[in-house]
C-alpha cells in the first residue's frame, strides 16, 4: 500500500508547533468524497463542493452542533484499517505544508474499530502509528499521537492507558479525554484512576476541559486528572475568584487554545467582552495556537493566526506561543531540547546575541482592539476567478449576524 507525495514540502520553513488537532476531524474532503465514493456511501450531497458546505458552516456556536456533522463523515473511515492509515499519513502532508516542525494527533481508538469489519482498537492505534511514520519520512516533519478516552466509558480508558504504555516508544506520547461538558460535567473515579496510572508511568496528560462547561473542569483537570495541558480551557476566566487561573499560572499549565473552533463550538463566542486567548496572551499565560478540527473549520493556520491578528495579537505573541507549544509538547526531553533549538534557528534567535534581543523585544500586552468596520457583502469574483480575501473574524461576525 502507498500513497503518492502531491509535491516537496522539504523547503517549507519549519516554524510552528501545533498540539491539538484530531486526527479523525483533519481528513481532507476529497479523502471524505473519495472513500464514499468508492463504497458507495450516501453523504446526503451530490458533489464534493456541497460536501464542503455541509460541512463547513460559521454559523455554528455549539459544541453539539460542532460535533453532529462528525456522523456524516465518520462511516467513510471507521473499521477501514487503510483509510486510517492514509489519513494519518495524508495529515503530515497537509502539516507539513503548512510550515509546522512538529505535531500531535488525538483520536479515540474505539471510535474508528468496528466489531462488524473485526478490526479492534489495538489494530487502528498501529495502523495510525504506520501512516504517521510513513508521513514523517515522506515529508520531513516529526509527528506523535495522544490517545483519547472518552467520558464516561471506563472501560475504553483502562484500554487506552494499555495502549499508551504499549507503544509509548513507538509513536504515541499522550493521554487525552473527550466530552461534551454541558452533558457529562464531571470525570469518573474510574477516569481519575486511569489518569494516576498515566502520571506513574510518566505519560503525558491532557483533558478537554473548560470548552462547553465551567472552570470547574479545568480545575479537576489539574488537580484529579494531573494534567499538564488543557484542551481549549476558555472558561477558566469564569471563576469569580480568579483562584482557577491562579492555579494554572503556578503549575504552569499549558492551554491548547484553537481560536476558530472557540467561536463555532460556543467555547468563546463573539459576544465575549475579550476573546479568552487575548486574555492568554495578556496574561502571559502557556498557550499555543491549533485548528482542532479542519473538517468542519475549513482552517488552517494562516487562517487561525489572521484571526488572532484581527483581535490585537502580534507576531512576537505567535513566536512566544509556538516555543510554549514546542516547551510543553509530550516529547521526551533530548527531543524537545531539539524541537526548540531548531524553532529559534527558524526565528533568527538566540538568548546569546544581544542584537537579537532587540529584534524581539519582551511582548507587551495586547492592544485595545478597535471597533470593526460594518461588514460589507464579499466582491464579486475578478475577471481571473480569485475572490479578495476576508479575515476569519469578518466572515463570523457577518454569519452570526453581529
Amino acid at each position: 500500500m502507498s500513497f503518492l507525495k502531491h509535491f516537496d514540502t522539504s523547503l517549507i520553513p519549519r516554524t510552528r508547533v501545533e498540539l491539538h488537532l484530531h486526527l479523525d476531524g483533519s481528513i481532507r474532503h476529497e479523502t471524505i468524497w473519495e472513500l464514499a465514493q468508492k463504497k458507495k456511501i450516501d453523504l446526503g450531497v451530490k458533489s464534493l463542493a456541497d460536501l464542503r458546505a455541509k460541512l463547513i458552516k460559521a454559523d455554528s456556536t455549539t459544541l453539539a452542533d460542532f460535533l453532529d456533522r462528525f456522523g456524516v463523515f465518520m462511516p467513510t473511515v471507521i473499521g477501514d484499517l487503510e483509510a486510517v492509515e492514509r489519513i494519518s499519513y495524508e495529515l503530515c502532508e497537509d502539516q507539513a505544508r503548512e510550515g509546522v516542525a512538529y505535531f500531535e494527533a488525538r483520536y479515540s481508538p474505539h471510535f474508528l474499530a468496528s466489531q462488524e469489519k473485526r478490526v479492534t482498537p489495538k489494530q487502528v492505534v498501529e495502523a495510525v502509528n504506520c501512516g504517521l511514520r510513513r508521513g514523517q519520512c515522506d515529508f520531513q516533519i516529526k509527528a506523535r499521537s495522544i490517545i483519547c478516552c472518552v467520558i464516561g466509558k471506563d472501560d475504553w480508558s483502562r484500554e487506552c492507558i494499555k495502549f499508551c504504555e504499549e507503544y509509548r516508544h513507538k509513536g504515541v506520547v499522550g493521554i487525552d479525554i473527550a466530552k461534551d461538558e454541558a452533558k457529562l460535567p464531571e470525570f469518573t473515579a474510574g477516569e481519575f484512576e486511569v489518569y494516576q496510572r498515566a502520571k506513574d508511568l510518566g505519560i503525558g496528560r491532557t483533558a478537554h476541559a473548560g470548552e462547553s462547561g465551567g472552570y470547574q473542569s479545568v480545575m479537576d483537570a489539574m488537580v484529579k486528572l494531573h494534567c499538564l495541558r488543557v484542551g481549549h480551557g476558555y472558561r477558566v476566566f469564569q471563576d469569580p475568584t480568579g483562584n482557577t487561573f491562579r492555579m494554572a499560572q503556578e503549575k504552569n499549565l499549558h492551554f491548547e487554545a484553537c481560536p476558530y473552533s472557540s467561536v463555532l463550538t460556543g467555547g468563546c463566542p463573539l459576544s465575549s467582552q475579550k476573546h479568552s486567548v487575548v486574555r492568554f496572551a495578556e496574561e502571559n499565560a502557556n498557550f499555543s495556537i491549533s485548528k482542532d478540527d479542519t473538517t468542519i473549520t475549513g482552517s488552517n493556520l494562516d487562517d487561525e493566526y489572521d484571526f488572532l491578528r484581527q483581535l490585537g495579537l502580534t507576531e512576537a505573541h505567535f513566536i512566544r506561543a509556538n516555543l510554549n507549544a514546542a516547551r510543553s509538547c509530550f516529547l521526551s526531553e533530548m527531543e524537545k531540547k531539539d524541537l526548540i533549538q531548531s524553532l529559534k534557528e527558524e526565528y533568527g534567535i538566540s538568548p546569546m546575541k544581544e542584537e537579537n534581543k532587540k529584534r524581539f523585544p519582551p511582548v507587551q500586552p495586547v492592544q485595545p482592539v478597535r471597533p470593526l468596520p460594518p461588514i460589507r457583502p464579499m466582491p464579486p469574483m475578478n475577471p481571473g476567478g480569485a475572490r479578495k480575501k476576508r479575515g476569519l473574524l469578518a466572515r463570523l461576525l457577518c454569519c452570526q449576524g453581529y
